[in-house]
């Protein structure tokens, strides 16, 4: 019974963690110049960029 509380504990300091470091991540700004990428992308060949125009096809 130990061990599982131990590791309900952990698994709840680890999501905890998780949730403030998501937080803190979306709060922070972005730097000057990274504000709107795709006004600036011409496309490159590489699809799984999010930033090229083929998506927005």
């Amino acid at each position: 019974m130990d061990i599982i509380l131990k590791s309900v504990i952990y698994l709840g300091i680890l999501g905890g963690l998780y949730a403030l470091v998501y937080y803190l991540n979306h709060k922070t700004p972005l730097p000057k110049g990274c504000e709107n990428l795709k006004a600036e992308c011409n496309g490159c060949h590489d699809l799984s960029c999010c930033n090229n125009p083929a998506h927005d096809e």
